[in-house]
């Protein structure tokens, strides 16, 4: 459906500023980053191709990741938990604890070890893959996986012989069955997966799950001691002492804004006891990137953003899903990262890690070092991950749309297709993966619109949002039910497309964060030198960058995961980019520092925009709270809803955007305002109140925010935003 409204235009004729002409040598360097960049993309290869699609009857003789002299089966290995020495300490130490008989604590460990366990059947793994193939060429145009990083992978597990974790971005349900799905295609041992309960529920589908092998954990079981150490057993002897390797997600859940989340170092640290015991000589682990030009729960995420409740895991449900069969979402990348060796990164000894197996079994945990090791690797492991996701076309559409929408101008695809190539010159230059191929840059455009048509289309050939209504609101799903405050039909309707949008701008924060946080201390330190006395030196100048970004980067450390030991290299590199672009300008002599207004500055600083009126508004609101009130996370979350959806209503307001009303969104800056000590909570009971520290300032921190808004160059972009939801909103 096409709206009857455009996207506020400044000029009829608005044409985008053509990119800046760069020196030799970088030039130079932008042709070999390109070079490079195509070469990557071509190890790329469609497996459900023509002529390609895997043969699920092929005879199955796949490469293993732990080689044993003997080899258990998935029913001799919950013997085999069952009946270890480490178990039998374990319900010792139970029965003594609790008064229960031996006899009866095993048969309830029996019992649990069949809920966990794993089960595999080749039948039903081939019948799978046939159903995938089958789905994957109805509604994808593509499934793409590198084959010279999991042709290194083979290689790496054949020359180890060790364990093997692989651990996935986590944006769709999709991405566990794609893993199975590609290591039956490239003979790789099928990993055992870590999945939630609420799926074992699923009539049928927990059965078909486990047969491939799924294994189950309950969601919390936190209060149950007993579970929590049967469950680390069967987990140590899935590392130590079984064959295919694990497979599960480090983040948790998946990410319903599609940006890496702080990692969960729970399971992480669960499969590396075996090595810091001492048990197995080493751990790889293989991050792996997913990709999605479209995802396939897009919708259900962003209803989810804005409140609406989650639907339950059910057989019936997961039918009612195969409906997408009838849409289309573009092609799937998938890429393995360079596997990781425990020993090499943590670099223990083995009289460290052989003393370690001295400890009693239900005392087998890491201490608070290494936790925090597992913590850096976890780093690490999101970070190469993020490293490895593929920018497609409407990733850069939306980046670049979106930074004209700020600065009120409307585009066609002659600018678009500008505005697309720049942005993959500067992605590539820092090292990204684009997809959009310049030969055929309008092509794409056009194909990537029609796949994402329910998020914007061309009208009277300029680019716009797609029109929902308050109505086709009211219909697909029940106001009533909504968590959090009950926003009104209309706030949803302007809300839904610049959500959905925002979650294609989000993949590309990862190589942008960075450079916006430098972007932002430049204009502080030019403000700060147009408006003080004398002349400043180079150092001075790249000091206060330095500073502005390391307080931004400790601001949303929450938000972007990019944490990696590499500042100080990834800062000259950004530095120079923003140079090379002509969007800093430096003086050697004076230390002078000039910010340009620039297609590449709009897009860096759009990009950030949304998460500084997040933040911005939440401390607003938190503000309003009186200073020994409690509230907890709930009343806090409604409070800002309330808040925001009145700006939204108000044409003349500044600094506010619809990514401030997102549940998730709130509960990470929430959570980060927390853990900086702005806010005090309890952790039984969820209560807050604020810090009655005075270096934890909200007001502090609420004067800063506002001045890097008030700075952008488009300071007012927010109330041009409210205009045109103002005008949309009346047009409904």
């Amino acid at each position: 459906m096409t709206r009857d409204i455009v996207v506020p235009n400044s000029s009829s004729s608005a044409v985008s500023s053509s990119p800046p002409i760069p020196t030799t040598d970088a030039a130079v360097a932008y042709a070999s980053a390109s070079d490079a960049a195509a070469e990557y993309m071509r190890n790329f290869e469609n497996i459900i191709a023509p002529g390609r699609e895997p043969v699920m009857t092929k005879e199955y003789k796949p490469q293993v990741a732990h080689q044993f002299e003997r080899y258990l089966n998935p029913q001799k290995l919950k013997q085999h938990v069952l009946h270890s020495d480490k178990m039998a300490a374990i319900l010792e130490y139970y029965a003594k604890e609790t008064d229960q008989p031996l006899r009866q604590l095993k048969q309830q460990a029996r019992k649990i070890l069949d809920e966990i366990g794993l089960d595999r059947n080749l039948a039903i793994i081939r019948w799978c893959g046939m159903a995938i193939t089958a789905i994957g060429k109805r509604i994808c145009d593509g499934i793409y996986v590198n084959a010279e990083s999991i042709a290194a992978v083979k290689e790496d597990i054949g020359r180890r012989s060790c364990p093997v974790l692989y651990l996935p971005s986590h944006r769709s349900y999709m991405d566990f069955v794609l893993m199975s799905y590609i290591c039956f295609y490239y003979d790789v041992e099928i990993p055992g997966i870590a999945a939630g309960m609420d799926f074992h529920s699923m009539y049928g589908m927990g059965t078909m799950l486990r047969k491939t092998g799924a294994f189950f954990m309950r969601r919390s079981f936190s209060n149950d001691e007993l579970y929590w150490d049967i469950f680390r057993q069967y987990m140590y002897a899935l590392v130590a002492s079984y064959h295919i390797g694990v497979e599960f997600f480090i983040e948790g859940t998946r990410s319903r804004n599609f940006k890496a989340l702080v990692p969960k170092v729970g399971l992480l640290s669960m499969a590396l006891l075996p090595y810091f015991t001492g048990e197995v000589s080493d751990v790889t682990i293989v991050p792996v990137s997913v990709s999605y030009e479209r995802v396939l729960e897009e919708q259900l995420f962003v209803y989810e953003l804005l409140g609406v409740p989650k639907p339950k895991e059910s057989t019936k449900g997961f039918f009612k899903a195969l409906k997408i069969v009838d849409e289309r979402f573009g092609k799937m990348y998938l890429d393995f990262g360079a596997p990781i060796s425990a020993r090499e990164f943590f670099g223990h000894s083995s009289v460290q890690r052989i003393q370690r197996a001295g400890i009693g079994a239900h005392l087998q945990k890491l201490n608070r070092d290494e936790i925090e090791q597992v913590k850096q690797l976890a780093n690490e492991v999101i970070y190469q991950q993020q490293r490895r996701i593929v920018i497609n076309t409407f990733n850069l559409l939306s980046l670049y749309y979106a930074s004209q929408l700020y600065a009120q101008r409307s585009v066609n695809i002659d600018e678009l297709s500008l505005g697309i190539l720049h942005l993959k010159h500067i992605f590539e230059q820092l090292g990204a993966h684009v997809s959009t191929s310049a030969n055929s840059i309008k092509a794409d455009i056009i194909d990537a619109v029609e796949i994402h048509s329910n998020i914007v289309n061309f009208r009277q050939a300029r680019l716009e949002f797609t029109q929902l209504t308050a109505e086709q609101l009211e219909q697909q799903i029940d106001m009533t039910r909504l968590k959090g405050h009950a926003l009104c039909s209309h706030t949803m309707a302007v809300a839904v497309p610049m959500l959905a949008l925002q979650l294609y701008i989000n993949p590309s924060l990862f190589w942008l964060a960075r450079l916006a946080y430098l972007v932002l201390g430049a204009l502080k330190e030019q403000h700060k030198q147009q408006t003080g006395d004398g002349s400043v030196s180079r150092s001075a100048t790249l000091a206060g960058l330095k500073l502005h970004a390391a307080a931004l980067e400790g601001l949303f450390q929450y938000e972007f995961i990019i944490e990696s030991n590499r500042e100080a290299a990834e800062f000259e590199t950004h530095l120079q980019l923003l140079l090379d672009e002509r969007v800093l300008e430096l003086d050697d002599t004076t230390g002078s520092i000039k910010v340009n207004d620039n297609d590449c500055s709009r897009v860096i600083l759009a990009a950030l925009a949304p998460f500084l009126c997040l933040y911005y508004q939440l401390i607003v609101t938190l503000r309003q709270f009186p200073a020994q009130s409690e509230f907890n996370n709930k009343e806090l979350v409604v409070r800002v809803q309330e808040h925001v959806e009145q700006l939204l209503k108000q044409p003349a307001s500044a600094y506010v955007h619809p990514y401030c009303l997102a549940l998730d969104n709130l509960n990470i800056a929430i959570h980060a305002l927390v853990q900086h000590g702005y806010l005090l909570k309890e952790r039984d009971s969820g209560i807050m109140r604020h810090a009655p520290t005075p270096t934890k300032c909200l007001r502090e921190l609420e004067m800063q925010l506002l001045s890097y808004c008030q700075l952008m160059p488009f300071a007012q972009y927010s109330a041009a935003a409210n205009q045109q939801a103002q005008w949309h909103i009346a047009k409904l």
